[in-house]
């Protein structure tokens, strides 16, 4: 047998074992062991197939048993590396795969797998150079393309990123992910107006999905351009009206538009989609807290605080309405959510600043002037909320 027919046999069995026929791959592997006894690609093949069924420590001993007979054995130095990742021994992992591009600088999954264990251990820069010359060898693999591209971003070469993800594109036009990717590496680049034709592009190519229309309103939205963005957010729920985030995007632009009673509608809408949301409760507690229905926000409010232990938001929002009571019992109840709210909710300034007037009302003041305090600290430059703590925690003393 010459090589090349044992490489269509290998490729054979690959074929297989990606497809998960694992029988089938084993028998080829057998048959060509059989055919060409002398050779080590059949045990290099057995030691994937191993690798594959979880077998690490099977797949460790062919691997050296390869290695042995052969040091510059590419493809084993490859598994092996995987190997010792699996293991966790990502220092003896790396110098695996260097050692496979090395034997075999053409090999694209030696090249692939170097840059990826190199990004997981944040050498980005090596990374982006391993990625660059997988893509060289393979330039029309998307998934060698996109982690090129990703890693880019993270080096903040936003420009050169963008044309690695329009080769995706162009290599993959059924897959939308790569034009929301390239829009929002756009967006993080202060490139929005290119953003934008990207996810108009989109919107227009994919007619059934509204997810290019949803990052168009919230871009309307950064710009304040509510109007613009509630017409992105109706044409989103016009395209998949069950959807429960598009939805409640819309119902919470159309709360700030003050159009009441379309919000409500839309909230109630991804109720009856899910139930068990949320976000719904959350957002019918807004809308009825802006038309004056104190009650009925509170028990959405509180429904909200039922279903997602771990959000501060509706604890904020509820104690808020239950401040406004002023009574001790309200009080008394708003602290206690506000606390959890504090607790969910770090690093925000919005419920420190809440749970600064609750102990106030409670009379307090030196622990409200505390709170108060850390949450000036919080916000940052510029914001409303940790201006407003700094201001009262002044006027205590």
């Amino acid at each position: 047998m010459n090589a090349n027919e044992m490489n269509a046999l290998m490729s054979q069995a690959e074929t297989y074992l990606t497809q998960r026929d694992v029988d089938r791959a084993v028998l080829i592997v057998q048959e060509a062991k059989r055919l060409e006894p002398g050779s080590l690609e059949p045990d290099a093949m057995m030691a994937s197939i191993s690798l594959h069924l979880g077998r690490v420590d099977d797949a460790q001993t062919i691997l050296d048993g390869i290695i042995q007979r052969q040091p510059k054995h590419a493809r084993a130095r490859l598994l092996r590396g995987l190997v010792h990742e699996v293991k966790e021994q990502l220092d003896d992992a790396l110098a695996s795969f260097e050692l496979a591009t090395r034997f075999s600088p053409e090999s694209m999954p030696a090249w692939f797998n170097r840059g990826r264990l190199m990004l997981r251990t944040k050498r980005v820069a090596e990374a982006a150079i391993a990625f660059e010359k997988a893509a060289g060898l393979a330039p029309e693999n998307v998934a060698v393309l996109a982690a090129w591209a990703q890693t880019l971003v993270k080096l903040g070469y936003a420009r050169r990123a963008a044309n690695v993800y329009l080769r995706c594109i162009e290599q993959n036009v059924a897959n939308p992910i790569f034009l929301i990717e390239l829009a929002e590496l756009l967006v993080n680049a202060n490139e929005r107006p290119l953003a934008e034709e990207v996810l108009a592009a989109g919107s227009r190519v994919y007619e059934s999905q509204g997810l290019f229309e949803s990052k168009l309103a919230a871009l309307a939205l950064e710009k304040k351009a509510v109007d613009a963005a509630a017409h992105h957010a109706k044409e989103a729920v016009r395209r998949q009206p069950d959807c429960v985030e598009f939805l409640l995007g819309l119902a919470v632009i159309e709360t700030m538009r003050l159009k009441l009673d379309d919000a409500r509608l839309l909230a109630e809408r991804a109720l009856k989609v899910e139930p068990t949301s949320w976000r719904a409760n959350h957002q019918l507690g807004i809308v009825f807290e802006a038309a004056k229905l104190k009650e009925k926000a509170c028990s959405f409010y509180r429904t909200a605080c039922e279903l997602a232990p771990d959000q501060w938001e509706p604890r904020n929002n509820l104690a808020v309405l239950l401040l406004e009571a002023k009574t001790p019992a309200a009080a008394r109840e708003a602290k206690g959510l506000l606390e959890e709210a504090v607790r969910l909710g770090a690093p925000n300034a919005t419920p420190h600043l809440n749970l600064a007037l609750a102990l106030l009302q409670m009379g307090q003041r030196a622990r409200a002037k505390a709170v108060a305090t850390q949450a000036a600290g919080l916000g940052g430059h510029g914001n409303q909320v940790s201006h407003q703590a700094s201001e009262l925690a002044a006027a205590l003393g």
